[in-house]
Parts: C-alpha cells; sequence; structure tokens
C-alpha cells in the first residue's frame, strides 16, 4: 500500500510541474541560488524519469497535438550537439541539460492535454496563488531593504529587490500583476473549486509589484504588461462586436496600438518619477540638479541613442548571425555561444570572470534569434511550425466562443502569450535557457492546450506514412 502511494506521488505530473516552477523561482533570488541549482538538477532528474513513463506507458508520443514537429526539433538540435562536439565538456554539457529541459517542456508541460480530466485550472490556481504571495514578501522585503538604505537591493545603480538580476524583478512584478488580473475571473475560480484570494492581498500584491516595476528600470517587463492590457482590450472590443469584418478588425487593432502605445508611456512615466523620488529621498539635502534628473531619465524608449541597452542587443544580434554562418542548418549551439561571441565583440561588460558562468548566461537577448542562432535554420523552420500550429489550435477556440468568455481565463491567457511573444523579442525568452521565464512560458501554453482540447478542439482520423497509420493529431 505504501508503494502504491510512492508510486503515486512519484508520477505525479502536476506535483512535479509545481515543484519545477518553483525551484526555478527561487533560483532568482539572491542567496538561495546555490540551493535551488541542486533542487533544479533533482527536478530535472524526477522529470525525465516521468517523461520517458508518460511515453512508454502513456503512449504520448501518440497523443501530443502537433508532437511530431516537437520531436523533429528534438532530433534537430540532438543533430545540433553532435556538430558542435568538442573537448570543451562544459559546453557540451550546457548543451545535452537544455536538451532535457526542452524534453521536459514539451511532454510534461505542453503535453499535459493527452490526460482527459487533468485539474489543469487547479494547478494553474494554485501556481497563481503561489506565486501571488511570494511575489508580494519578495517585494515587500526588495522594498523594505530599499528604505533601510541597503545596498544589496541594487545591482550597480539598478534596482533589482531581492532578485539577483533587475530583469527578473521585472518579470515576476508584471507577472504577478497579471495573475492578480487571472483570479478575478469568477468562471476560472468556480471551475477550480477554489475560493477568491483575499481583497487585501490583491491589493498589496498589485501596489507593492507596480512599484517594484518601475524601479526596476526593465524596458521589456514595462512592454510585458503594458501590451497585455493592450491585448486584454481588444479582446474585449472584439468580443462585444456582433458581427466581425476585416474593417472592424482592423479599427480594433489600431485602438490597441494607441492604448498599448499610452499605456507604456504612462508606465515610462511612473518610473522616471519614481527614480527621481527614490533619489531625492536618498539624497542629504533633498535636492536634485537638472543634471541629475536627466540621468535618471535616460535609457528610455524615447531616446535610443542613449539606451545603452538596445545597442549591446544589436551587438549581440549581429554577433549571432555571424556565429550562425559557423553551421547554418544546424545552428551554432548553445554552449559554443559564449565564445562566438567573444570572438566577435569581445567581452565588455557582458560576462564575468568565470567561464562555467559565462557560457550559462551567454544570450542573444532575443527569443526567436536565439533559437534560429543556437538550432539552426533546420530547427527554427521546425519549431516555427509548432508554434503556427499551436495558434491555430488554441485562437479559433477562443473567436467561437468569444460571446460568452467574458468572465473566462483564456482570453486572458491568450492576452498573456501575445504579450510574452512581444516581450521576446528584447528578453531571454521562448526555449533556450534555464529559468523561470521560460519554463512559466511553457506552463501557460500547456494549460492553454488543455483549455482548447476541454473546450470542444479535436483532430480525429490517422495518416498513413511509410505503411505507418498515425494520428492526424501529430501533424
Amino acid at each position: 500500500m505504501k508503494s502504491n502511494k510512492l508510486s503515486l506521488v512519484l508520477f505525479d505530473e502536476s506535483l512535479f510541474r509545481c515543484c519545477y516552477l518553483a525551484s526555478f523561482f527561487f533560483y532568482m533570488i539572491s542567496y538561495l541560488s546555490t540551493f535551488s541549482i541542486v533542487l533544479i538538477g533533482i527536478t530535472s532528474v524526477w522529470g525525465v524519469v516521468i517523461a520517458i513513463r508518460s511515453l512508454i506507458v502513456n503512449k504520448a508520443y501518440l497523443r501530443i497535438y502537433y508532437g511530431f514537429w516537437l520531436g523533429a526539433f528534438l532530433v534537430s538540435i540532438t543533430f545540433t550537439m553532435l556538430f558542435n562536439l568538442s573537448t570543451d565538456f562544459i559546453a557540451v554539457g550546457y548543451n545535452f541539460i537544455l536538451i532535457i529541459h526542452c524534453f521536459i517542456c514539451f511532454v510534461l508541460f505542453y503535453g499535459m492535454h493527452i490526460h482527459r480530466g487533468t485539474m489543469y485550472r487547479w494547478e494553474m490556481y494554485l501556481f497563481g496563488r503561489f506565486f501571488i504571495y511570494a511575489s508580494t514578501v519578495t517585494a515587500f522585503i526588495g522594498l523594505a531593504l530599499l528604505l533601510f538604505g541597503a545596498d544589496i537591493v541594487f545591482y550597480g545603480t539598478t534596482y533589482t529587490g531581492v532578485f539577483f538580476n533587475p530583469n527578473y524583478q521585472g518579470y515576476v512584478s508584471a507577472l504577478a500583476i497579471i495573475f492578480c488580473h487571472f483570479m478575478t475571473k469568477p468562471d476560472f475560480l468556480a471551475h477550480a473549486r477554489q475560493k477568491r484570494i483575499s481583497r487585501i492581498w490583491i491589493a498589496a500584491c498589485v501596489l507593492l509589484n507596480l512599484i517594484a516595476l518601475v524601479l526596476s528600470n526593465s524596458n521589456g517587463s514595462l512592454l510585458l504588461l503594458g501590451i497585455y492590457i493592450a491585448f486584454i482590450v481588444l479582446i474585449r472590443l472584439l468580443a462585444l462586436s456582433e458581427k466581425l469584418t476585416p474593417k472592424g478588425v482592423i479599427a480594433r487593432f489600431l485602438a490597441l496600438l494607441m492604448v498599448g502605445f499610452l499605456l507604456i508611456c504612462l508606465l515610462m512615466a511612473l518610473r522616471a518619477a519614481f527614480k527621481i523620488v527614490v533619489a531625492s529621498l536618498s539624497n542629504p539635502d533633498g535636492e536634485l540638479s537638472k543634471a541629475d534628473i536627466n540621468a535618471l531619465t535616460k535609457g528610455s524608449f524615447f531616446n535610443i541613442v542613449t539606451d545603452t541597452g538596445l545597442s549591446s542587443r544589436l551587438d549581440l544580434w549581429g554577433a549571432g548571425f555571424k556565429a550562425l554562418l559557423t553551421n547554418p542548418l544546424f545552428g551554432a549551439g548553445k554552449g559554443d555561444l559564449y565564445n562566438h561571441i567573444v570572438s566577435e565583440i569581445g567581452q565588455r561588460s557582458y560576462f564575468t570572470d568565470d567561464y562555467l558562468t559565462n557560457v550559462f548566461i551567454a544570450d542573444m537577448h532575443n527569443g526567436y534569434i536565439g533559437v534560429l542562432v543556437v538550432s539552426g535554420i533546420i530547427g527554427f523552420g521546425l519549431f516555427g511550425f509548432f508554434m503556427y500550429r499551436f495558434f491555430k489550435m488554441t485562437l479559433p477556440v477562443w473567436f467561437v466562443q468569444r460571446r460568452i468568455m467574458t468572465y473566462s481565463i483564456y482570453p486572458c491567457m491568450i492576452g498573456f502569450i501575445a504579450a510574452y511573444l512581444v516581450y521576446a523579442l528584447i528578453e531571454r525568452t521562448v526555449l533556450f535557457d534555464l529559468s523561470f521565464i521560460v519554463t512559466s512560458f511553457w506552463a501557460f501554453v500547456g494549460y492553454m492546450s488543455c483549455y482548447a482540447t476541454d473546450l470542444g478542439y479535436t483532430i480525429r482520423g490517422t495518416v498513413e506514412i511509410f505503411n505507418l497509420k498515425l494520428p492526424k493529431r501529430l501533424f
């Protein structure tokens, strides 16, 4: 009996996903990274065991929607690793670890829809509740340390809170605010069979994380939140329309652009105001010169010349495309990316003095260019076609039922994925990075696939390939 209970816990995919996400969340927090690396290693081994079992016992390889393209992509990046074999065991090992991470994300996160009756709404509620509590506590601690003048909440002159990277603080804050919006949806709470989180916690979460967001100086996270709100407005406008026409869609899309632009301007202004207020409070005489104020408000989307973040990204992207030329079909591999960048543009301020750390942090800061450079034209094509099929599966479900989705969380998830794909233009996202930012994306992709199949999406029939009859859902 005890062995059966242990087996149920060991092969509980929902429990694994929660633990995997939590381990990456703790990794972002300063002074917890060493402990979290061990935790990530343990959960990764656990995930591989569960994923292999799912392939064998549940025949996940025949049941995952569009799984053929994901399987072909995994084969492609395996060839990438083989073509980039060298005596640099750190680079080769990192490539192998990323293949394992992709395998886990594809089978256990996106592939969660193969289990009919999975309590994915309850799991998403549990994930959201944990995240709201955790982000509120971390934001409170970070801002309290800031008020007491602690230097540990800064990376150089940029506010990081309790996280060791300002982009982590920004992403956590933006996602926390988005989760708070999720928790206002009565349909979601009813299906999850859970009570609404206290309004005090929701208000505290939004307020503290909004302050942390604007202080973190993360342009990408401001863009993520602004685009999310704009897409929610667009979806609402489309839902209210009796009959959608091309003219109506264009008009509403222009409204989306206007709302998004205004929101980003507002968030930029709030960030500049907060920086000035914090600087004046920390100044002994409480006064700032005009030069001080100009220095504090540099680095926005409105001043491209002074935006060193953009210029450094352009350098990285250029180096990445040159690295791609070494193996256009299968890519340069992630483990060797650091050496390619240094050979093109030098070390500059992107990296540390530790080679192992440099291999892990080297990135294109663009999710799409990252997939292209790392996996090559073949891998990029396979992954791109999968994403196309995924949206072809999920978006029509909302379009057909948009009039009855006012209280549903499904449009919110579409809004988040859309905002994330814009956010991916300037940050470490989408796939080839061992981080909470990437893993949380695949969690949402999995939840959306479950919603789509629950709301009626299905593909029946078989196709014959080399005398083998395969389910159409694979393609």
